[in-house]
């Protein structure tokens, strides 16, 4: 779940990237934002972050280290777009 504006909404694969602002720490959130290092330009949705997940693409994200990927792995099974187990150690 996400708040916006006062409201709290579920986080889907067709949300904007913001979407994950509050509830990624800025550390995490923000290399992804600017998505420096992926071929294919910045995630524009939370589906993209999905797909650079499964694809382990996010680990060519410049700023993106280990604990970081964790963090957005741990935030893609809170929201139910990942199961647990789909996931791997090596992914990150």
């Amino acid at each position: 779940m996400e708040t916006t504006a006062g409201r709290t909404h579920r986080i889907s694969p067709t949300c904007p990237i913001g979407c994950l602002r509050t509830v990624l720490s800025a550390k995490a959130f923000n290399p992804l934002e600017r998505g420096y290092g992926i071929w294919a330009g910045p995630p524009q949705t939370v589906g993209d972050v999905v797909r650079l997940y499964e694809t382990r693409e996010l680990r060519d994200v410049w700023q993106l280290g280990p604990r970081r990927i964790g963090e957005i792995e741990v935030t893609l099974i809170n929201a139910g777009l990942i199961r647990p187990s789909e996931t791997e150690c090596g992914n990150r």
